[in-house]
């Protein structure tokens, strides 16, 4: 049975509506649905009804009976809610959850009314295996005190105060991301591809190779920006985000 993701949905000021489109904001390894997209909802949520779900391992959402953990862990609730929202669904994905979708935009194109990816790569590289060193718990409560108690609040619903060290290890040991790049050139829906220009978790030539495959594709080089640039670049990224939401909506 497939592990549904628990989290918050922000619903636009009328309520919804028969009619409200559907928009699904994934979020990245040791994070949350709401906290990585948390500079977001509020803009986003005035066209759209936003869902944030924490993906298995990761804030609400223990992981599968079993504890196994693997991209699959994470493929299979982003199939199952992008159909139970009625796809095609619009969905922003950053990092590790756009590894999840590309994983699913390989085998089930059809889901999706378009993608942004933030922070993302298409294989393995010695940039990625860098970044997850950065995930060590004994390392951040030492060094980031703060962010340490970010993630002990955050990741409290698993398990307690210390849950959060166990999710930072699991992130940091990495999942295998390599996906199927000509599997990919099925995904004909508007596409978003956000990177910041010096973010050691992507390698630019991996994008290139996207922008090959979609040459449709929009793409948002962040100028100064780390990984996750739809935080710490907000106020760059989002009016971007609404303007390429917009057109997606209007010439699907």
């Amino acid at each position: 049975m497939t592990q549904q993701p628990h989290g918050g949905t922000q619903q636009p000021p009328d309520g919804g509506g028969g009619s409200c489109t559907e928009l699904v904001a994934l979020h990245g390894g040791t994070g949350t649905g709401r906290f990585h997209w948390s500079k977001h909802v509020k803009a986003l949520s005035r066209e759209y009804r936003v869902h944030l779900p924490d993906l298995p391992g990761h804030g609400r959402t223990p992981l599968p009976d079993g504890g196994g953990y693997s991209l699959q862990v994470l493929v299979d609730p982003v199939r199952q809610l992008l159909r139970d929202l009625g796809p095609p669904v619009h969905v922003l994905a950053f990092s590790m959850g756009g590894h999840a979708s590309l994983a699913l935009a390989a085998t089930d194109p059809e889901l999706f009314a378009s993608l942004v990816l933030v922070g993302v790569s298409v294989r393995e590289h010695q940039g990625l295996d860098g970044w997850r060193s950065k995930f060590d718990p004994d390392n951040l409560e030492a060094e980031f005190p703060l962010w340490a108690r970010q993630l002990s609040r955050l990741h409290e619903p698993l398990g307690g105060a210390d849950a959060w060290k166990e999710v930072c290890r699991r992130d940091a040991k990495g999942l295998r991301i390599d996906v199927d790049t000509d599997a990919l050139k099925d995904l004909r829906c508007p596409t978003m591809l956000v990177r910041g220009d010096r973010d050691m978790a992507v390698d630019p030539a991996q994008y290139a190779e996207l922008r090959q495959l979609w040459p449709h594709a929009d793409e948002l080089v962040v100028p100064g920006g780390g990984h996750d640039v739809q935080l710490t670049r907000a106020r760059l990224v989002g009016p971007a985000l609404v303007d390429f939401l917009d057109r997606a909506k209007r010439n699907p």
